[in-house]
Formats: C-alpha cells, structure tokens, sequence
C-alpha cells in the first residue's frame, strides 16, 4: 500500500506498532512513520496534516476506526480491506456525519469487473515503473516455503509473519 500510495503521488503516514514495522514501512517510502501505541498518534498526524488526511487505507477497522475518525479530514474516505483482530466496530453516526466521512468497504472478488480492470491496470503500470519493489530492503519481506512445507507456511500466516509469505512449488 506505501509503495503504491507513493508511486500514485501521496504523502503518506504510516502508523505502526514496532520499531521492525517502522523500519519496514521507511524502507516502503512512508514519508511519516508514527507509532499508534505512544503517546497521540492522531496529534501527531494532525502536526503533519493539520486539516487531517485525505485517505485512511486500514487492514483492523474495529481496532483503529477512533484513531483513523481523528485523523481523517472532512469529507475524507477510510477504505478498508481487513479487520485483523476481528474486532466488531461501534460507528458514532453523529460524528462520521458532521465530517461527512465516507467508508469505503472492499473486497476484490465483489468489486466489479470495471473496478478490478482498472486495479490491475493501475498495479501493472506500477511494476513497469518499478515502483513496488519486494525484499526486506524494500519493507516487504518474504518469507519462502518449499512445497513440502505448505502448512508451515499457513501457520506463519496465522501467526501474522510480516511480509509476504511464498510456497516455491517448484526446486
């Protein structure tokens, strides 16, 4: 997501929980690494983007939806992915009226075939200007198993592994 928030012209703010994920998310080309478990992060991005942000791409809704209302400027949009943590969300209608906030639910498989097209459009003109670059050194790890090793691989995914997590079905 930093990287093609980048590549699409964005600043962007990270928020993070560690300093590993903040490393990461540096070396993706976040302009602002905050860590949301110190202190205010919302101060904080309001010290970046004192009118607040445009766009909130979130992956734990029910975990972060207070955090990304405070930062979010008016008529802004969370589009949301995930809600890692399953965390059921509480919407106060009051104040996501008055900001005039837009939730952007997605899943890619319900998008539609236009919406998709143009995703894929969009992702492809991005790996043809090298923009989205993998490897640790470029904040997204990948973490390989061999084919043998397929519920290895499952578990480290449930286990949350950072990155991406691969299955070499072939030596």
């Amino acid at each position: 997501m930093i990287q093609l928030a980048r590549w699409a012209g964005a600043t962007v703010i990270s928020t993070v929980s560690s300093p590993e994920k903040a490393r990461l998310a540096t070396a993706a080309g976040a302009h602002h690494v905050i860590d949301y478990r110190e202190g205010d992060p919302a101060a904080r991005m309001r010290k970046i983007a004192p009118d607040g942000v445009d766009i909130v791409a979130e992956v734990a809704l029910g975990a972060n939806l207070d955090l990304d209302l405070a930062a979010l400027k008016s008529r802004g949009t969370i589009a949301t992915y995930a809600n890692h943590g399953g965390k059921p969300i509480e919407l106060d209608i009051a104040h996501t009226m008055v900001l005039n906030t837009r939730l952007q639910f997605l899943v890619l498989y319900t998008a539609g075939a236009q919406a998709r097209a143009a995703a894929v459009g969009d992702v492809a003109a991005a790996v043809r200007d090298g923009a989205v670059p993998v490897g640790e050194e470029h904040g997204l790890p990948l973490v390989r198993f061999p084919l043998h090793r397929t519920a290895d691989a499952h578990r480290a995914v449930q286990n949350g592994a950072v990155g991406k997590v691969l299955i070499d079905v072939a030596a």
